[in-house]
């Protein structure tokens, strides 16, 4: 495993496939766009950061390495700019997942065929893969870990033109399958945690509100089913 990634780095690292061009989104240091190029899964990279100090970091360590001539750099808000040609992943990751939404909604070539989106949200995971599966994206696959004591997910995407409709749980979890490991399984056990509060401040609130409560409770129970008592 290439050095300098947390675990959350290296599984975007592990999840992006081989490709011929890789851009990085909200790139800060550069060390994921590095090691890709470094270790050859891209032949060539972009990193992008809509801030001047994160892409000054992520030249300094692309110049240590001495990549810079397979990297280019662009100050830009989001994929503004960065032309489509031979781009064949795109890694959007920490930032919330409404943001990865204006990201998508904004570059006028999100559903060109081809490319292999790997998205990281920190917050509202729900919002972006019901927008996705809305926008004829498919949710390949979708894996967890933990660093610094919080679980991630960090979903592969790519655009197939057909929308679909999914159950209110799988909005929660996705791809996950809390039997792979034990960051998917306490992925689940989390939202599970969650949804269950949520249900309960509710149902606290009024009879209005038992219906959405009642619905909260039973995708709880799908993405994480109670102990038996």
């Amino acid at each position: 495993m290439p050095q300098n990634l947390d675990p959350r780095l290296a599984l975007l690292y592990e999840m992006t496939p081989p490709c011929h061009t890789a851009a990085d989104i909200g790139t800060d240091h550069g060390y994921l766009i590095c090691a890709l190029v470094e270790q050859g899964k891209a032949q060539h990279g972009i990193a992008a950061d809509i801030n001047p100090m994160p892409l000054k970091k992520a030249r300094q360590e692309a110049a240590s390495r001495g990549l810079n001539q397979q990297l280019d750099f662009r100050l830009t808000d989001g994929l503004s700019g960065i032309p489509p040609e031979n781009l064949e992943a795109v890694v959007i990751a920490g930032m919330g997942g409404e943001t990865i939404i204006h990201i998508m909604e904004s570059w006028p070539h999100t559903k060109q065929t081809g490319i292999a989106w790997l998205l990281q949200p920190m917050t509202k995971a729900e919002r972006l893969r019901n927008w996705l599966w809305q926008n004829g994206f498919v949710i390949r696959r979708e894996r967890c870990c933990t660093a610094a004591g919080r679980v991630y997910s960090v979903m592969e995407a790519a655009y197939t033109g057909e929308a679909s409709l999914h159950p209110l749980w799988e909005h929660y979890l996705g791809a996950v399958r809390p039997e792979e490991d034990e960051h998917c399984r306490r992925y689940a056990q989390r939202l599970g945690t969650e949804l269950r509060k949520i249900a309960a401040g509710l149902r606290s609130t009024g009879a209005a509100a038992i219906p959405r409560a009642e619905e909260l409770e039973a995708a709880a129970e799908q993405i994480c089913p109670t102990l038996p008592k």
